[in-house]
């Protein structure tokens, strides 16, 4: 069983406290007696946690990386609340098989494009899931309404929906959720071949904030979002359940002041008078790697071997220093890569090696701080040759060390920071030629570019700080937070409310113009499937049978389709987006009630009134041609040719290249038929061309316009789309002296209505209320 401990740090009194979450704690714990003791653990997240620390205070939580009985659990939680840290208790069990067993097992091979290395166990992802709620019930003991959660990496994917989902149980709505992932996010392609792909995004799209290193890892979760969950999304957020989730790029950096101090320090300058003497004669080459295989050490050795093959004239006088931190030496995969690893550094040292001179020197093992400090100081060239990497802070301490020398950085194009370090080489690290050409043109640049190079580098990496990044990344928090909280004082509509409002109206008319698809039915792939539940035709049906009332269905659809959908039911209709309008028969029929002068031609038999008096039917044999030219080469899309409108559904294409192509088609339509008057309309997965001025606001201005005399005592307006916003509009200002005025829209969004409802049910839950008053 996992349990937890929370920090009474986090119960700060400030009306914001920051709660920073990840897999560990920054500490290891030791034990003397009976008394405990920690020291700092180093790592790339606690050096950039560090550099935010200067900025601001916070609360860190995480596993201690172990378990511990009660007793122990008392001192430790004392020891770790002095230091600002909350604990989150694991059982052994537990700890590795979410943390060895799925994390490191299967997201972090898929994240960094290994596929074949993921072994996918049940027992893996149940512990998984077992973990992030163990920290969503440590965390819900801590915050308070208004803090910042800030939730970091791949280990804690399900935190976010699940802490989420038990604040709201609790009323706290106004916790404000970041999450950051540390690795790249691979593309959809290869994200998809994730058996629990779906539980994993929606556990993260519960966030209001998502942070990734770079832009390319920002558009692959957006574009598994699109293709996975067929969410809407644009370059920096997705739409999710009625939220706008916010996406950003944040790249990660270093605490640059920390290695200046450093190398004025004696022991360093010690340590690099040493090496510059050993390596006296010599050019130094350096990489610092911890031995991971996407980290490409092989491939570096065999673009050093084939660079001095190349260039026999630098043998026994260009040397590369390999730092290869261990890791993981238990795992198989590893233990062959260290063996590979051996097998390349004797083969190059005997081939090019004497005596005098050793062409590689590996040391597997870490590095303390000092003598990774010299190590940068001394050598002319860095060489990183990821094959994929998250960020990448090594190239960043390199160029931090490098003042006095301004040594040359050759980086992978598979790393982070390529595209972010523009003073770089960047080389496919896969391309052992290519890295071997870079490595040669480093040691043979000129000074000058040397510099040139090294001062856009050193600028970046002095501006763009692991403070920098963390105050952005909680600045952008809090923005969107902000926003989210303006959008979030838009009130739900309640039974109680309109059916307050509804009564209230004794004396005249009551009007209901309800949108049909996405708000009276969902949206249907295919049109004709679009056709309306029994639940809501018994719902209208009951409406349009209470006195002084009468119920208006607007859609897109065409006049066919509305009569044989709400056939026998006296509502009011309006077709294609307010081409075609009929009143309810209710209209002739009620006291003291005449249908004045309508707008648009006369109506025919069946009722209808055209609001296009005289439309040139030409327009439609251009338009064809170009629809059907898009649907020829856009797999899954097609054309539906209403009376008037024409209309393009990409809806069951590629989400991408249907967008791309639904874009493309609108620019081709702009410039066929800017000489005349018809409007080019973006809707849901659609594109429609239908004649200019002409929507769903000047329908009901018609609609109003022809109950002459009447008095209109209540009028609700119910709509999801763009086209509604319009009615909106004019209701909240040609209408606005109406008694009992309701503006509603579906989902939460930026709207000018005065209510939201979340969902279809909803509003068929509201109606159907008031078919009982």
């Amino acid at each position: 069983m996992a349990s937890t401990s929370s920090s009474d740090n986090a119960q700060s009194s400030d009306p914001a406290h920051l709660i920073v979450v990840s897999n560990r704690l920054p500490v290891t714990l030791a034990q003397n007696g009976s008394e405990w003791s920690f020291k700092l653990s180093s790592g790339g997240l606690v050096s950039a946690l560090s550099g935010l620390k200067r900025e601001m205070s916070f609360t860190w939580v995480g596993w201690p990386g172990k378990d511990f009985g009660e007793s122990d659990r008392v001192k430790i939680d004392s020891l770790l609340r002095e230091n600002s840290c909350g604990a989150v208790y694991l059982d052994d069990e537990t700890a590795e098989l979410y943390y060895n067993g799925f994390a490191n097992s299967i997201l972090w091979p898929l994240f960094h494009y290994h596929p074949g290395e993921m072994i996918f166990e049940e027992a893996a992802w149940d512990a998984y899931q077992r973990a992030n709620r163990a920290f969503a019930e440590a965390l819900l003991d801590m915050v308070k309404d208004g803090d910042l959660v800030w939730i970091q990496d791949y280990h804690l994917m399900l935190l976010p929906r699940m802490l989420r989902g038990m604040l709201d149980a609790r009323g706290l709505t106004g916790v404000k959720i970041g999450w950051f992932l540390h690795t790249p996010f691979p593309s959809s392609e290869l994200y998809r071949i994730l058996p629990v792909r779906r539980s994993i995004l929606e556990g993260v799209l519960a966030a209001d904030l998502l942070g990734f290193h770079t832009y390319d890892y920002a558009r692959h979760f957006l574009s598994s979002c699109t293709r996975i969950l067929g969410l809407a999304s644009a370059p920096t957020s997705v739409e999710a359940e009625g939220r706008t989730v916010h996406v950003g790029t944040f790249p990660i950096g270093i605490d640059p002041g920390k290695f200046a101090e450093a190398l004025q320090t004696d022991t360093v300058q010690r340590r690099l008078s040493e090496l510059e003497r050993r390596f006296d004669g010599a050019r130094v080459v350096v990489g610092v790697d911890r031995l991971d295989y996407i980290k490409g050490v092989p491939q570096k050795f065999l673009a050093f071997e084939h660079f001095l093959s190349e260039h026999p004239e630098h043998v026994g006088h260009v040397v590369l220093v390999q730092v290869a931190v261990p890791s993981r030496g238990d795992v198989e995969e590893y233990r062959q890569l260290i063996a590979s690893v051996n097998e390349l550094v004797g083969r190059i040292n005997g081939r090019f090696g004497t005596v005098e001179y050793t062409p590689i020197h590996f040391l597997h093992k870490s590095v303390a701080f000092d003598e990774l400090v010299s190590l940068y100081a001394v050598a002319d060239v860095c060489l990183i040759t990821s094959t994929r990497d998250g960020m990448n802070l090594v190239s960043y301490e390199y160029v931090a060390s490098q003042q006095a020398r301004h040594g040359v950085l050759v980086l992978s194009e598979f790393a982070g920071a390529a595209q972010s370090l523009s003073g770089a080489l960047i080389v496919n690290s896969w391309n052992i030629e290519e890295v071997s050409d870079a490595l040669h043109q480093a040691l043979a640049m000129a000074p000058a570019q040397r510099e040139a190079n090294f001062n856009s580098l050193y600028k970046y990496v002095n501006t763009h700080t692991a403070a920098y990044w963390g105050v952005s990344f909680i600045n952008e928090l809090k923005r969107v937070s902000q926003a989210a909280d303006e959008l979030a004082q838009l009130p739900q509509l309640t039974a109680q409310v309109a059916q307050t409002a509804f009564g209230a109206a004794t004396q005249g008319l009551r009007v209901l113009m309800l949108d049909y698809d996405g708000t009276l039915s969902a949206t249907r792939t295919i049109p004709d499937f679009a056709r309306p539940s029994p639940q809501t035709l018994r719902t209208l049906r009951r409406l349009a049978e209470l006195p002084r009332t009468l119920v208006y269905v607007v859609s897109g659809r065409i006049r066919a389709h509305m009569e044989r959908w709400f056939e026998g039911i006296d509502v009011g209709l309006v077709a294609e987006h307010g081409l075609f309008y009929r009143h309810p028969q209710a209209v002739g029929q009620m006291p003291g009630l005449t249908q004045g002068p309508v707008q648009g031609s006369p109506q025919d038999a069946n009722g209808w009134t055209c609001l296009v008096e005289h439309t040139d039917p030409q327009w439609r044999e251009t338009v064809l041609p170009l629809f059907q030219h898009y649907t020829e080469r856009t797999p899954g899309s097609f054309i539906e040719e209403k009376e008037v409108d024409l209309t393009w559904h990409y809806r069951n294409t590629d989400p991408e290249f249907g967008l791309w192509q639904a874009n493309e088609l609108k620019i081709n339509l702009e410039r066929v038929l800017s000489h005349l008057p018809l409007t080019i309309v973006n809707g849901n997965k659609t594109v429609e061309v239908r004649p200019s001025q002409v929507d769903k606001a000047f329908a009901l201005r018609a609609i109003v316009g022809g109950l002459s005399g009447a008095q209109l005592d209540f009028v609700m307006s119910v709509g999801d789309g763009r086209g509604d916003e319009n009615v909106f509009a004019f209701l909240n200002t040609e209408l606005k002296a109406t008694p009992e005025l309701i503006t509603c829209t579906v989902g939460r969004k930026s709207t000018l209505a005065k209510y939201f409802l979340p969902n279809v049910d909803s509003v068929l839950a509201i109606l159907s209320k008031l078919a009982d008053s």
